[in-house]
């Protein structure tokens, strides 16, 4: 394969796109058109469900801007990936970006946040630089984020909760232009929410707001997926993903005063469960239970039946089970943001419920 002109390395072909069928590509923008994706994917009414990391725990890690794509190929998380697997199980591994007061060339934060029964457990650490943030992952490849760490490694336990309340917001727009800037505004309008609330000086939660116990942590991490749902938020200690989310919808989620059944159309999935089908059937059970499913440690099991996928979410401690059956939905284009057209573009299964029954009590 020839250099580029330039002299760099030639980049190797892109992959070749599966051809759309006609349904599919009448769903596309006109060819004179080149629309955001969240705009088109929003326009055309695509469900979001199934789309969520799926995942045991996210490692954040402080890393300044500006941010490549992808963000693993800056110098600080060279040689990381997406997914890892450490002590805890699958981690999904996202930059954040740093207080805009914090010194550049000081230690490196990282928080951990991962799934225990019904809630999650919180560690927050500091390396010394890149061998010492190395480091840290090495450690926790074998040894739980709660245990303690070994003096002098180059890192630093700093911190320690139990259901820390979070916000993961999507603000990568060197990965898409949807999520640098949807998501940015996002992030901007919760925090004022939050100013709203602090500056009130009042003991008691009120509409609209967070509650008074504990302190939420606003993260602006990087690509989470999905950007053609932007703006996207994960919320902890829930664990769930949120698509076209505001700022005073987050609130009522914290708070858990939002409607689930309303909001269900909006989630993405949640994170205890695979991608595709078992999410949507897990976010069937949640609009039915509403947020006491939260108090629940539950596993979500699938396997293929003759029309779809029969999905079981079994709570063993609370003795509560459904059974969910899935089919496979629409198939929908996932343009290229603000190309003609849309073109290249991809198409993705949508996934409908199609029954749904208590099995046990």
């Amino acid at each position: 394969m020839a250099a580029a002109p330039d002299g760099t390395a030639p980049r190797p072909p892109r992959p070749t796109l599966p051809p759309l069928e006609p349904d599919v590509l009448a769903l596309l923008p006109a060819t004179d058109e080149a629309p955001r994706c969240s705009a088109h994917a929003a326009g055309i009414g695509t469900d979001p469900g199934g789309t969520s990391i799926a995942a045991d725990a996210v490692a954040l890690v402080e890393a300044p801007l500006p941010w490549p794509k992808p963000v693993f190929a800056n110098g600080l998380l060279e040689g990381f990936r997406p997914m890892t697997n450490l002590h805890v199980g699958p981690t999904r591994v996202l930059a954040t970006v740093p207080p805009d007061e914090r010194d550049q060339h000081s230690s490196i934060p990282i928080a951990m946040h991962w799934r225990v029964g019904a809630g999650t457990q919180s560690a927050y650490f500091e390396a010394d630089g890149p061998d010492g943030l190395r480091g840290l992952f090495a450690h926790l490849a074998d040894q739980s984020p709660a245990d303690p760490v070994p003096q002098g490694a180059g890192f630093a336990s700093v911190g320690y909760a139990e259901n820390e309340r979070a916000v993961l917001i999507c603000t990568q727009g060197s990965h898409d232009v949807c999520c640098g800037s949807e998501g940015t505004r996002l992030a901007a309008d919760f925090e004022s929410v939050l100013r709203t609330y602090r500056d009130a000086d009042v003991n008691e939660p009120y509409t609209g707001a967070p509650t008074a116990s504990g302190r939420v942590a606003v993260y602006r991490v990087s690509h989470t997926g999905g950007h053609r749902f932007a703006p996207t938020a994960m919320t902890l200690p829930d664990g769930r993903m949120w698509a076209g989310i505001e700022a005073g919808e987050i609130a009522t989620i914290l708070d858990r005063t939002a409607d689930a059944a309303a909001m269900a159309s909006r989630c993405r999935g949640w994170w205890g469960a695979p991608t595709g089908p078992a999410q949507v059937a897990e976010r069937a059970v949640f609009a039915r239970v509403g947020w006491p499913l939260e108090d629940m440690a539950r596993q979500v099991r699938f396997r293929p039946s003759g029309a779809g996928w029969d999905v079981e979410v079994v709570a063993a401690e609370a003795g509560r089970a459904w059974t969910v059956l899935v089919e496979a939905g629409r198939t929908v284009p996932t343009i290229a943001c603000r190309a003609l057209g849309g073109l290249p573009a991809k198409p993705a299964t949508e996934f409908t419920v199609t029954d749904i029954w208590e099995t046990s009590k």
